[in-house]
């Protein structure tokens, strides 16, 4: 190989280097970020009715066979689960689980 190709090749490899550790480090941010805004969780209040809790937080990512919502984010570590009273008002109550 001449001077000129070797150093392109040496370049490529420099810049392949670098895009990887941009992506792995972007997963490991966006991984352990909040499943939901910490400041919208504190927004609810015990009572609320469940279009008041979703005008908030928005629509649940799964809504279970029990009433539980949860919320999920794509490529977050962790999940918040709202709980709900019987009369289908919000508890005043959520999970929040990281991992």
């Amino acid at each position: 190989m001449n001077r000129n190709a070797t150093e392109n090749a040496r370049l490529v490899q420099v810049l392949l280097v670098v895009v990887v550790s941009g992506a792995i480090a972007a997963f490991c941010i966006r991984a352990f970020s909040d499943p939901l805004p910490t400041e919208l969780l504190h927004r609810l209040k015990k009572g609320m009715t469940q279009n008041e809790v979703r005008s908030i937080l928005g629509p649940p990512t799964t809504i279970h066979e029990g009433g539980q919502w949860t919320y999920k984010r794509v490529l977050v570590f962790g999940y918040v689960a709202i709980h709900w009273q019987s009369d289908g008002t919000y508890d005043g109550q959520f999970n929040y689980e990281r991992f």
